[in-house]
């Protein structure tokens, strides 16, 4: 019985340090997450940062790159622009079904649920 009481405490203090680690991770991930969906050109800047720093890139690459990359951006942005109607038809819709699923009750729960991740789901 002696030696079963540091083992559950080790146990338990393994198990806190496991789930504790998971949500600091999670809340982490999802900062990173929102930071670059708010601002694509820190993804950029961190990318070119990094192509620098790993392929030791001279002063004309880097150059290069750095070209590359704002191209490849003011594309994308424009693909985004583009399609914008289309995604916001697609989770328009999306909300539309979910929410006929659901009981008033739930409907209430799913529109708080949006109104707080509105930058990630907005029709």
């Amino acid at each position: 019985m002696k030696n079963l009481k540091p083992t559950l405490v080790l146990i338990l203090v393994f198990v806190a340090g496991v789930v504790v680690g998971s949500v600091v991770t999670r809340q982490l991930a999802i900062g990173i997450i929102r930071r670059a969906a708010l601002n694509p050109e820190l993804v950029r800047e961190r990318w070119e940062k990094d192509l620098v720093r790993r392929l030791q890139l001279n002063p004309e690459q880097q150059k290069e790159v750095h070209v590359i990359l704002g191209d490849t951006q003011i594309r994308l942005r424009e693909l985004r622009r583009k399609n914008q109607p289309e995604f916001q038809e697609i989770m328009s819709n999306t909300q539309a079904k979910i929410s006929a699923t659901l009981t008033p009750e739930q409907r209430e729960k799913f529109q708080r649920y949006r109104a707080a991740n509105k930058r990630f789901l907005q029709p």
